[in-house]
């Protein structure tokens, strides 16, 4: 269809009386702009500078920043709400988002740092591990040559060989007193792992690590999430996220203890795999409570908008940011040796701070009831407020480093950025709670009134639009949906099918 010929069309719509258009989704269920302004100014900078050119959904690329900077923060600081709630800052992230996104690509830029920094330490620490490991072998070496020479002595009875067995056991306790350690290369990324494959390597290895994935399918798909250990999984990310140890005794396998460890989730996953996950053992994620430790983001697809741009991906506000987080993970943890196990300090709020931090606190709380605004989310809600401490303790480390008292500012961040992920999760949960139909029809609109020009042949609509409403029947009773609430009509143009907006539309980017 040209130009013109769509022109045409258009006029001829604008004659047209249209009715009110009915929405599908209740008011409260339209997305919220991203609060970006909220992010730290280099961190913003980075998060616009990459988006104008991979032209992802704000948000997605938003998390994936404030992902890397919980990567980096959570193992130098806890936060402290007050003298007696005091926790980790590590944060849980999942971004909702379908193929074809370009999620990979916004992850993969903002973990390079991350990604260079574990690369480049590893390689530097080899000399020094590589002696360790000679340590190591040497001690068991001589060990073992101990152990042997006592069993040969054993049942002997002469005072000499006595003698001998004594002076083994005390060179034994000497050499089990001066055991060698192994020395620990950093590990930040994990994906698919069992939860006990995960314990272990969190109890023995680098004491700040994070479970993270572009594709969540590879995690919720993967051996965390078989059926025989899901709800183990599930349990230890959460015991995790809470900071607490973690013991694990066996009989037939080492036993230990996970102690001192810190933990960020990242995880950009399409709907099916999100839907996936909420039916994973009855409902175990939402009913222990998993998924309300996350920061949940499902934004509108840029998808048909996005035009080809070059651009600079060592631009000066990426590569601030890249020097950022270089800075923060050169940073020494403050560990206990040999384990490493985690000594963080608290970062505790200033007097301003705490009032605007009991105030969203409290204004959270009343809308929790039944009939309150998040009477439907609740699990979500009830941890708003320890998300917006932790997402102000983040920012602040980002940007001032893991030293002072968290400001009112980044307090007030932490709390719009908390809020921001709170409506999204009622937007998620109602949505997978939501016919069919009607979430076909919502998803359907949305891509309509992004197409230009208008009007959009039903050509374009089976080829283009999301494949999910892509097949006829599903794509049929879509549009009779939209057209029984006067948001299209559905007409003809020289034998051409064509979807007419409802003129009342046109321009909005979020319909109801």
């Amino acid at each position: 269809m040209s130009i013109a010929e769509a022109a045409e069309i258009l006029e001829r719509a604008e004659e047209v009386e249209w009715p009110e258009p009915e929405p599908i989704l209740a008011t409260e269920e339209d997305a919220r702009p991203y609060p970006l302004d909220a992010l730290p100014p280099v961190m913003r900078k980075a998060v616009e500078t990459y988006q104008r050119y991979g032209q992802q959904p704000l948000p997605l690329v938003a998390c994936s920043a404030l992902a890397n900077a919980s990567l980096a923060a959570q193992g130098l600081v806890d936060v402290g709400r007050d003298e007696n709630l005091i926790g980790p800052v590590s944060l849980n992230l999942a971004v909702i988002a379908c193929s074809g996104e370009r999620k990979t690509s916004a992850d993969r830029r903002f973990a390079a740092a991350a990604q260079r920094w574990q690369a480049e330490r590893s390689e530097a620490m080899e000399p020094e591990m590589a002696a360790a490991r000679a340590a190591i072998d040497a001690h068991a070496a001589e060990r073992d040559g101990i152990i042997a020479k006592i069993r040969r002595a054993a049942g002997k009875a002469s005072g000499k060989d006595q003698a001998d067995r004594g002076a083994l056991r005390a060179r034994l306790e000497e050499l089990e007193a001066t055991r060698p350690s192994p020395v620990i290369p950093p590990c930040l990324f994990r994906e698919d792992a069992s939860p006990e494959a995960l314990a272990q390597g969190l109890a023995f290895g680098w004491p700040s690590s994070s479970v993270w994935s572009d594709e969540g399918g590879l995690v919720v798909g993967g051996h965390g999430m078989s059926e025989d250990s899901a709800l183990r999984y599930l349990a230890l990310l959460n015991r995790l996220w809470d900071g607490l140890a973690f013991r694990r005794d066996r009989t037939t396998t080492q036993s230990f203890v996970v102690q001192g460890r810190r933990l960020t989730c990242s995880l950009m996953m399409q709907e099916l795999v999100l839907a996936r996950l909420m039916a994973a053992r009855n409902g175990a994620a939402r009913g222990i409570g998993f998924l309300a430790r996350f920061l949940l983001a499902w934004p509108m697809s840029t998808m048909g908008m996005r035009r080809y741009r070059e651009a600079d991906l060592s631009a000066p506000e990426l590569a601030a940011f890249d020097q950022r987080m270089h800075e923060l993970l050169d940073l020494p943890l403050p560990t206990d040796r040999p384990a490493l196990t985690l000594r963080p300090e608290a970062l505790f709020l200033s007097q301003a701070a705490r009032r605007q931090w009991i105030a969203f606190h409290d204004d959270v709380e009343q809308e929790l009831g039944r009939n309150g605004a998040y009477g439907d989310v609740c699990d979500f809600a009830a941890k708003a407020a320890e998300k917006a401490a932790r997402i102000a303790a983040v920012l602040h480390v980002f940007e001032h480093g893991p030293r002072g008292e968290i400001q009112a500012d980044a307090l007030l961040a932490g709390a719009q950025i908390a809020a921001w992920h709170l409506h999204e999760a009622r937007r998620i949960m109602a949505a997978c709670e939501r016919p069919q139909l009607d979430s076909d029809a919502h998803l359907l609109l949305q891509w309509l009134v992004q197409q230009e020009p208008q009007p959009v042949s039903l050509k374009r609509v089976s080829q283009y639009a999301p494949s999910r409403v892509r097949p006829k029947q599903r794509r049929d009773r879509a549009i009779e949906e939209l057209q029984e609430r006067h948001l299209v009509v559905l007409d003809r143009f020289e034998g051409t099918a064509v979807l007419r907006l409802n003129p009342r539309l046109r321009g909005d980017r979020e319909p109801a």
